[in-house]
C-alpha cells in the first residue's frame, strides 16, 4: 500500500456526470494559475490601488491625481493536491511547452495529494485593477475604478470525499464503508467585470487628529458563474462502479456561457448576470505636525501632512450577482440513488446531463431543477489595518482579512494576518510582507516599487523548490501620479509640500 502521505494523483479528466455525483467535490482540485496585495495596497503611495483594502484611503493619500494604468493579481492555494518539492520547478510555467516530471507504473503521475483526515480547502483568485482614477479637493476626493475578477472557493471538503474525486473512485481502500457527513461543505465560482464610483471625505480633522471615511459604490457584471452547498450526505462506494446515495440534502446552481442543448459557447448575451457591490471604510491618522484646511486655486497646492500612524476598518466586497439567463437552480432533497455501471455513463449535452441526473435521484426528469434564477455572493471580509511611520522612511503595518460569510451560495475568503515592515519614500519603496494565510500556513513575501511600478508577491516559496508546491501569489501594477504641494510653477505662495516645511524649519533654526 502507497504512502498515505504521498498518494498519487493520476492525470485522467473526471466526466461531468460524476462530477455531479460526487456533489462537485472534485472542484478543489481545479486551481487556477495574489490575495490581498498587502506589499502596495497600505503604502502610503498606493492612490486608488490601495481603496481596494480601504476606501477612504484616496482622500488621506499625498497625490492629489491618481490614475491607476493597469494592475494584476493572481493568486492560488490549497491544501490538497501539490507538486513535491524534489520535482517542482518554477521555470516550467514560463516554457511554451512545458514537461513536467512524470512517474508511477504507467509514467502518467504528474502531482501528489495530502490524503490525511484534514478538510480540504482552496481558493483562487485572478483579479485585474483596470484604469481607475481619483481626484483629491481638499477634504475631498471623488474617482473611478473598474476591473474584472475571477474568484474560486472550496472550504470543509472531507478528505474521503475529495479522494474519490481525485482518484476517479478507484480507491479500493475506501470501498464498502459508510461515509455519513453532516458538515456544511461549500464551492462557489464566480467571474465578474466591476465599475463604479469611489468617494471618500475628511469628516474631522482637529490638532493632530484626522478623521476620513471612504465608499466605494460598484456595478456589477456576471459572466457565469456556479455554487453547490451540501448540509449533509449519506453515501457508499461498493467499488469503482457502483455508487449508493443513501441520502443528500445539496443545493446548487450555474449560469454558463453555454448552450446547454448544443454545447457550443454562447455569448449572447456577454453578461449572465447583475448586481451591486459596496466598500466602505474609516480611517483615523495621527499627523505629525497641525494640518490647516486647503484654500487655494491649484489642485497641486495643497497640502500634504504624513502621518505619524494610522488605523482602518473596513468591509469589503459587500453584495452578490443575481442570474437570470441561462441559469439554472438544482435541489437535492433528501434524494438517494444507486447507480451501477456509474463509469460508463455518458451524455449528449448540459440538458441531457440534468434530466439524467434528475431520474436517477427523483424517478423523473423535472424534479431536480427547481428554478431559472440563482445568487451567488461576492467574498465578503472585514478588514483591520494599522501603520506606524517608526523611523524615518521605515515603515511597520498589520492587517486583518477576516471573512464574513452571509449566504451558503456565495464566495468564502480566506483569513490573512500580516505584519509588513517597509522602506518607503516616493521615488523608491520595498517591503516584506510576513503573512499567516488561513491560520495555519505561514509565508514570506517581497515587493517593491519604483515611482509608479510594482511587483511583489506574499509567498517567495512558490518560486522556488525548498517546500511542496500548493500555490503562488504574483501581483504587478503602473500606475501615475501627482504629487500635492508640488506645482510646476513655484511662484504659487500656496506651494509648501511636507518636504519644504522641513527645509524651512531647518534653515530658520540655522542647520
Amino acid at each position: 500500500m502507497a504512502d498515505p502521505k504521498k498518494l498519487q494523483y493520476r492525470d485522467r479528466r473526471l466526466n461531468f456526470p460524476k462530477f455531479i455525483v460526487l456533489i462537485f467535490i472534485v472542484i478543489g482540485h481545479e486551481v487556477l494559475v495574489a490575495q490581498e496585495m498587502l506589499g502596495i495596497v497600505n503604502s502610503s503611495y498606493a492612490g486608488i490601488t490601495g481603496s481596494v483594502i480601504n476606501p477612504a484611503v484616496t482622500v488621506t493619500s499625498p497625490f492629489y491625481l491618481d490614475l491607476n494604468i493597469i494592475a494584476a493579481d493572481i493568486f492560488v492555494e490549497n491544501n490538497n493536491i501539490y507538486m513535491a518539492k524534489d520535482e517542482y520547478r518554477f521555470r516550467r510555467f514560463l516554457s511554451k511547452n512545458p514537461v513536467f516530471p512524470t512517474h508511477g507504473p504507467d509514467n502518467n503521475l504528474i502531482v501528489y495529494d495530502y490524503y490525511n483526515r484534514v478538510d480540504k480547502k482552496a481558493y483562487a483568485q485572478v483579479r485585474l485593477l483596470g484604469p481607475s482614477l481619483a481626484v483629491t479637493v481638499g477634504r475631498h476626493s471623488i474617482g473611478f475604478v473598474s476591473g474584472a475578477r475571477a474568484v474560486m472557493s472550496v472550504r470543509n471538503v472531507p478528505y474521503e470525499l475529495a479522494k474519490f474525486g481525485l482518484e476517479k473512485l478507484e480507491v479500493p481502500v475506501q470501498y464498502d464503508i459508510n461515509y455519513v457527513d453532516n458538515r456544511n461543505m461549500y464551492n462557489a465560482e464566480l467571474a465578474w467585470a466591476e465599475n463604479g464610483i469611489n468617494y471618500s471625505y475628511v469628516f474631522k480633522q482637529k490638532g493632530l487628529d484626522y478623521w476620513a471615511a471612504g465608499i466605494t459604490v460598484k456595478d456589477l457584471r456576471g459572466f457565469g458563474g456556479g455554487y453547490l452547498y451540501i448540509d449533509n450526505i449519506d453515501y457508499v462506494v461498493l467499488d469503482r462502479d457502483t455508487l449508493i446515495v443513501r441520502n443528500v440534502n445539496a443545493e446548487g446552481g450555474f449560469s454558463l456561457p453555454l448552450n446547454y442543448q448544443t454545447n457550443t459557447i454562447d455569448l449572447n448575451p456577454l453578461f449572465k448576470g447583475k448586481g451591486i457591490g459596496l466598500d466602505i471604510g474609516l480611517i483615523y491618522q495621527k499627523k505629525k505636525q497641525f494640518m490647516h484646511d486647503d484654500r487655494t486655486n491649484k489642485l497641486c497646492a495643497q497640502n500634504y501632512i504624513p502621518y505619524q500612524y494610522k488605523i482602518g476598518v473596513s468591509l469589503l466586497d459587500i453584495g452578490r450577482i443575481k442570474f437570470t439567463e441561462n441559469a439554472e437552480k438544482l435541489v437535492f432533497d433528501n434524494a438517494s440513488t444507486y447507480w451501477p455501471g456509474i463509469t460508463s455513463t455518458g451524455y449528449t449535452n448540459m440538458n441531457a446531463m440534468i434530466d439524467m441526473l434528475s431520474n436517477r435521484f427523483y424517478g423523473n426528469p423535472a424534479q431536480l431543477v427547481q428554478g431559472h434564477e440563482i445568487k451567488i455572493a461576492l467574498p465578503t471580509a472585514l478588514s483591520v489595518q494599522a501603520d506606524v511611520n517608526y523611523y524615518k522612511n521605515w515603515y511597520l503595518n498589520g492587517t486583518l482579512v477576516y471573512p464574513l460569510q452571509f449566504s451558503k451560495s456565495g464566495l468564502i475568503r480566506p483569513v490573512i494576518l500580516g505584519i509588513t515592515p517597509r522602506y518607503e519614500t516616493y521615488t523608491f519603496e520595498a517591503s516584506m510582507p510576513l503573512t499567516l494565510y488561513d491560520w495555519t500556513k505561514p509565508r514570506i513575501g517581497l515587493s517593491a516599487r519604483y515611482r509608479g511600478f510594482f511587483i511583489g508577491t506574499e509567498k517567495l516559496s512558490g518560486y522556488f523548490h525548498f517546500t511542496d508546491f500548493t500555490g503562488i501569489d504574483f501581483y504587478f501594477g503602473l500606475k501615475f501620479s501627482l504629487r500635492k504641494g508640488f506645482c510646476r510653477n513655484n511662484t504659487s505662495a500656496d506651494n509648501c509640500g511636507y518636504d519644504e516645511y522641513k527645509k524651512f524649519i531647518k534653515k530658520k533654526r540655522g542647520n
